[in-house]
């Protein structure tokens, strides 16, 4: 019985393919206002969890 080798290379790939999508999904973030948006909610409910 003989067994092939994996793919070495294949994963290395894939994670390169993940971080850039992270990359570009931060980027349109930043890039807009939502950023910006997102960062005032969080405080805002920070702020009521400290209030009450």
């Amino acid at each position: 019985m003989v067994r092939s080798q994996p793919d070495r290379g294949q994963t290395a790939f894939e994670y390169l393919g993940i971080i850039l999508v992270v990359v570009v999904i931060i980027g349109a973030i930043v890039g807009t206002d939502i950023g910006g948006d997102i960062t005032d909610k969080i405080i805002e409910q920070i702020d009521k969890i400290k209030a009450g």
